[in-house]
This record gives C-alpha cells, sequence and structure tokens, in this order.
C-alpha cells in the first residue's frame, strides 16, 4: 500500500505493529495516519479519513463474516484505545483487501446496508458506524494498480515483467524495500512462474535475483523441485496402485474360472 501511495507519503503515517489493551493483543493490520487537509487521488484512498485501517491477507484467503467483523472489531478497539468524545465522529475508514470477491458477504452487507461497486474491485459499504472498502485484486485495473494487483495466484509472464520494471525504476531505499516484500509474496504464490524465470539466463532473471535474497531463491527452486517429484512419486504409486488391481482382477477370473471348473466335475460326478 505504501507504493501504492508513494507520491503522498510526507502526508501518510503507516503503523505496521499496533497493540490494543493492557494485555497487550497485537492485531495484524496496517493503520495508515493521514493529515486532515490531505486529499488523496487514488481510487482505492479516495475515502480515507484520519485512520485508516487496512485488512490483508494473503493470496488465496477468503472474506467471510468472521473475517469483516474482525476487521471492524479492531477498528472499534483502536478507536476506544485512541478515545473518542462523539460516536459519530469515528474519523476512521476500514479496507479489507483480498483476491476474490466476496460475492456471498456483499450480498449479504447489501441486504441492510448500501454496497456500491465504485469502480473495478472497488466495493463500498455505507451506513455502518465506520465507511468501508473491500478491494479485490483480482479484479483492480492493473494498470492504476500494478504493486496490489500483483499480489495474485495467477500472475501472468507480462505482469512479472511489468512488476519488475516497475521496480527497477524505484528510486529511494525504501520504495526498494517495500518492493522486495511484493516480489516476495508474488513469487511465494506463484513458484512455477518465478521459478522458470529464476533459471532462465535473461535480463529478467538478473533483475529477479537483485530483488530476492539468495538464499530465498534458492528456497523456492528447491521447493518447486521437491513438489515435481512428490508429483512423480504419487503418480508411480498410482501406476504400481493400477498394476496390482490388475493382477487381483486376474486372480479373481482365475479363481471364478476354477470354482465354473469344479462344478461341472461334480455335476458331472467327476471326484476332484
Amino acid at each position: 500500500m505504501e507504493l501504492e501511495l508513494r507520491e503522498y507519503k510526507k502526508y501518510l503515517t503507516y503503523e505496521r505493529e499496533h497493540n490494543l489493551g493492557r494485555m497487550p493483543l497485537k492485531i495484524d493490520l496496517l493503520i495508515i495516519k493521514k493529515r486532515r487537509d490531505v486529499i488523496i487521488k487514488n481510487d482505492i484512498a479516495d475515502f480515507f479519513l484520519g485512520n485508516n485501517i487496512l485488512e490483508y491477507k494473503s493470496p488465496g484467503d477468503d472474506v467471510n463474516a468472521g473475517t469483516f467483523y474482525k476487521a471492524l472489531s479492531y477498528a472499534c478497539l483502536y478507536k476506544a484505545e485512541a478515545g473518542a468524545a462523539d460516536i459519530f465522529d469515528a474519523d476512521t475508514t476500514v479496507s479489507i483487501v483480498r483476491e476474490e470477491k466476496p460475492v456471498k458477504l456483499l450480498a449479504q452487507l447489501g441486504e441492510k446496508y448500501f454496497v456500491t461497486r465504485k469502480k473495478a474491485g472497488i466495493y463500498r459499504i455505507d451506513g455502518m458506524i465506520f465507511p468501508i472498502q473491500i478491494l479485490v485484486t483480482k479484479e483492480l485495473a492493473r494498470e492504476s494498480h500494478v504493486w496490489i494487483t500483483s499480489l495474485t495466484r495467477t500472475l501472468s509472464r507480462e505482469d512479472a515483467r511489468e512488476l519488475l520494471d516497475n521496480c527497477a525504476e524505484l528510486g529511494s531505499e525504501e520504495d526498494r524495500r517495500n518492493a522486495d516484500s511484493v516480489v516476495n509474496v508474488a513469487s511465494e504464490a506463484n513458484v512455477e512462474l518465478f521459478k522458470k524465470m529464476i533459471q532462465e539466463s535473461d535480463q529478467m532473471c538478473e533483475e529477479l535475483k537483485e530483488l530476492l535474497a539468495p538464499e530465498i531463491v534458492e528456497f523456492k527452486i528447491r521447493l518447486a523441485e521437491q513438489d515435481a517429484k512428490l508429483a512423480d512419486n504419487a503418480a508411480k504409486l498410482a501406476d504400481k496402485d493400477a498394476k496390482l488391481a490388475d493382477n487381483a482382477a486376474k486372480l479373481a477370473d482365475n479363481a471364478a474360472e476354477i470354482a465354473k471348473l469344479k462344478k461341472l466335475l461334480a455335476e458331472a460326478g467327476i471326484k476332484e
């Protein structure tokens, strides 16, 4: 998200870890604080208020009622800790980011609240105590949101090339560190694609190796190779099972044939 909003970095403060309560309770969320006088011209952040809670999980994770209420409860706890004189002056938004569209959840919310599709992949829920949006990375316009749309299990080679090109254009060390994180998540979700790219001796491969630590590169290659070996072993076991089943069928046929012959002998009065 910091890369998505890097042109506004001097107006935003990011809290990657936050403790709630006395115990404390650590929440796995990103909190983005924005100055009140700043207007962000970005499709996914133009509704930001003073405090903005972003809940994101890995590609493949689902959004259900439990997920929704958990993110909402964290926002309530965060606001309670900060103190609030007016319950309607929350000054807080909630953003839930997932790869797939939560069709069932949006339908349920639409029965009581106002659910609108602002743009492709951006669903706003109005009428609750906090302004809420669900971002569906699979639907977002890639030309406008290269970073967040790269967090998917279905990254194409062209998308990977575009991601690396954008990484190469970054100037600050902080932005490059954030880009490293995006590439690592994308590579974890698309092991086969990145394995092929790493093993190819072209410029793309060199750029990728610069972004991924050598031990991570080696680990991903070994992981992919291990998966291939497991698949091969599974195929061999399946072949052996098929042969055993075939032998068992032949033995059953032989037993049936022997039983048939014994019956004929018995009917003819011939003893075995």
